[in-house]
């Protein structure tokens, strides 16, 4: 009777501790203490029926505790699950462990692998390399601390954009990618542990995921075609020279072709995958609207030596610049953007989109100049940053200046008070003194608003695809080209695919 008894509250006990595990349920006899949690309970269950039950039990008790066993291990790894945003919470007493359940994330759900490097040494990423983001983050805005910085660079990708880099980060709080707070704030902690500090301290998100919209809107593209035909295309526009696609070859490989230039360009295999349609087809017809980080053509000239190759990086203060020598030699520079010298502006309009990034320029009614960093404009003015303060320039009240150049070479420069080529005389200002020059005279003349350096970075693909291209060889060309997204570029794909590829 005895044995019964054991047995049978074996059993119960067993029961019990596992329903009370699996609930977790406060610890038994005295929960304020914690003491004998559920499962200690659950183990001296197991192992009384594995001693006072016949086989068949003792074998049953073994297996369930073998199985709870895994379980109970399992329950002690940190949850890592993003898939479809199961994050719960985050242990800030261990921040090191945050930064890793962040560090998952980055590499799967986020993706943000598939366009920023962490070596600085690796191959150029689509995206800036994050490798010491923790302490560059903490200096790239003045007054902007590096969680703060990194929290609108997440929720908010356009506000600050690296030189040199565009705006094709998503925001990742919206579908598809749908990262939850917790998900971003472990995120973030990955990337401050990156050469810097982890910041534990709570932040309420930047945006209202009630109100806003939470898919991203992807632009359909306006045109639809066949993906056969579209790749005809794409051959014999000799796109294929310098864009390689998995599984298509150059049929003219080897061949020299004096039409254009064969130059280094991304490669296309996954290029639906990584872009929307809209900015692969603003890619054909608007090549220098958006540049690929390191495919970008520049020519510029520091402290009189002329530079003319491939942007390959730029930051706050450099630029690194490829050249190729007629040998084929390749040599990279590094340049200082204060190095760069400062040439004439003869029209303000537009000077951001003209690639000018410093204006030295003297307003009406002064004498002294004002030299600094185009920070903003608009139609009729210009703010350029001196120093830390800024100042509004206006375009339309400013001095003249004016560069003679006779037919000796020698330049005479000044503030143009009147006359031109087609007057009797030109009237310069020059080092304060008023001065008449005869136009039969003069070789050249320069007529300037301003001083400035330009980096104008443009893209070496031809930019008169519009002229040709029919409008149903362009549809075809970008049918071809959604439906290259990696996995798929081998594959033969149909024409009934195309309406669906195109519309995600």
């Amino acid at each position: 009777m005895k044995n019964v008894i054991i047995k049978i509250v074996g059993l119960i006990l067993m029961v019990v501790s596992f329903i009370a595990y699996v609930a977790k349920a406060d610890a038994f006899p005295i929960a304020s203490e914690n003491l004998v949690p559920w499962s200690v309970w659950f183990t001296i269950a197991v192992l009384v029926n594995m001693v006072v039950w016949f086989p068949v039990m003792k074998l049953v008790s073994f297996s369930i505790g073998i199985i709870w066993f895994y379980a109970f291990i399992a329950g002690l790894m940190p949850d890592t699950s993003t898939a479809s945003g199961t994050l719960e919470s985050l242990d800030w007493d261990d921040p090191e462990g945050v930064a890793e359940i962040g560090e998952g994330i980055f590499n799967t759900k986020g993706q943000c692998a598939a366009c920023h490097t962490l070596d600085t040494s690796a191959p150029k990423g689509r995206c800036p390399d994050l490798s010491d983001i923790g302490a560059i983050a903490a200096s790239r805005q003045p007054g902007v601390s590096s969680k703060q910085y990194l929290i609108e660079s997440l929720y908010e990708p356009a506000k600050y954009l690296v030189p040199g880099y565009g705006k094709i980060m998503p925001e990742v709080w919206k579908n598809p990618i749908a990262l939850t707070q917790l998900e971003i704030e472990a995120v973030i902690a990955f990337l401050q542990s990156k050469g810097g500090d982890i910041d534990p301290t709570p932040f309420d998100e930047p945006i209202n995921r009630a109100d806003a919209d939470t898919t991203t809107v992807a632009l359909e593209p306006l045109l639809t075609g066949e993906i056969e035909k579209g790749k005809e295309v794409f051959i014999d526009t000799a796109c294929v020279s310098c864009h390689a696609v998995q599984g298509v070859e150059n049929p003219q490989a080897g061949d020299e072709n004096v039409d254009f230039e064969v130059v280094t360009a991304p490669e296309l295999s996954d290029v639906a995958a990584v872009y929307e349609m809209r900015y692969i087809e603003e890619s054909i017809l608007l090549p220098h609207k958006e540049i690929l980080p390191g495919y970008g053509k520049v020519t510029i000239t520091a402290q009189g030596i002329i530079y003319d190759g491939t942007l390959v990086s730029q930051d706050e203060e450099k630029i690194v610049v490829k050249t190729k020598a007629d040998d084929g030699t390749e040599t990279e520079h590094t340049i200082r953007l204060s190095d760069i010298d400062e040439e004439p502006i003869t029209d303000l309009s537009n000077l951001l989109e003209k690639g000018y990034f410093t204006i030295t320029i003297t307003p009406a009614g002064s004498d002294t100049p004002i030299s600094g960093e185009i920070v903003d404009e608009d139609a009729d003015t210009v703010t350029v940053k001196v120093g830390e303060e800024t100042q509004i320039v206006s375009k339309t009240d400013v001095k003249k200046q004016m560069t003679l150049i006779d037919y000796s070479d020698v330049e005479t420069v000044g503030e143009h008070v009147s006359g031109t080529r087609d007057d009797a005389e030109i009237v310069m200002i020059v080092d304060g003194v008023e001065e008449s020059f005869d136009p039969f005279d003069i070789q050249d003349v320069i007529t300037a608003f301003a001083k400035g350096r330009k980096l104008y970075e443009r893209s070496p693909m031809p930019d008169n695809f519009p002229d040709l291209l029919s409008v149903k060889d362009l549809a075809n060309l970008l049918a071809f080209l959604s439906s290259l997204t990696g996995a798929t570029a081998t594959e033969e794909t149909t024409t009934e695919d195309v309406g669906e590829v195109i519309s995600e």
